[in-house]
């Protein structure tokens, strides 16, 4: 800004007018002032993320989640999708006594031929579906869902016992028709629609499990 001394020997500062430039366009010429320039400056660091998406925990920074130890040495971890086995299915897996087999079917002839039923203590009902004790599910629609017939142990007696259960086909042990309980032996056949069991013992007068010692 100019300074000058007035006659009293005192010193003050004149305004000066801005300074003007001429600028071409083409044959037209303007004039456009010229104002002092500003040095740009530095926004804050905080302000370069003024824009950016809140953090979840509402604190203005970013979550951290903890480092497991196996990421910092830089091992690999197995995570297994299966659930773990029921207590009872654990029990029943490490004592085979729960339900000890004493006696089987083997399939001869028809679907599934070569395939081993066990049967168990006490009344086994034979059918395709999930419910039987005895599944016999490997392709005949013949046999019916549930309780197509039932062979039983009874261990006071040591016996075997054979009988048509409520399916709608007849059952059959050694070619005949079956409708009221009957004791059965081994090396019989039964058929079921088009398959066909050889019955196997393995507890019977001559043993049971209660005959071997612990």
């Amino acid at each position: 800004m100019p300074i000058r001394r007035r006659g009293d020997g005192e010193i003050v500062e004149e305004p000066t007018e801005p300074q003007t430039r001429r600028v071409g366009e083409g044959s037209r010429t303007t004039e456009a002032q010229t104002a002092p320039t500003e040095p740009a400056s530095t926004p804050p660091a905080d302000s370069l993320f003024a824009d950016a998406p809140a953090a979840e925990d509402g604190r203005g920074e970013a979550p951290t989640k903890p480092i497991s130890r196996e990421d910092r040495e830089g091992k690999t971890r197995i995570l297994s999708p299966h659930r773990p086995p029921a207590a009872e299915d654990r029990v029943a897996a490490k004592d085979p006594m729960a339900d000890p087999p004493v006696g089987w079917l083997v399939i001869v002839r028809g679907p599934g031929k070569g395939k081993v039923l066990t049967l168990g203590n006490g009344m086994n009902a034979i059918g395709r579906g999930r419910s039987s004790r005895v599944r016999l599910d490997f392709g005949d629609g013949n046999v019916s869902r549930a309780n197509h017939a039932r062979i039983a142990y009874e261990p006071r007696e040591r016996r075997w016992l054979f009988s048509h259960g409520d399916g709608a086909n007849l059952t059959y042990l050694n070619g005949e028709v079956v409708m009221v309980p009957v004791e059965i032996n081994s090396g019989a056949e039964i058929q079921l629609g088009e398959t066909t069991l050889r019955f196997q013992a393995f507890c019977s007068p001559d043993f049971d499990w209660p005959d071997v010692d612990d």
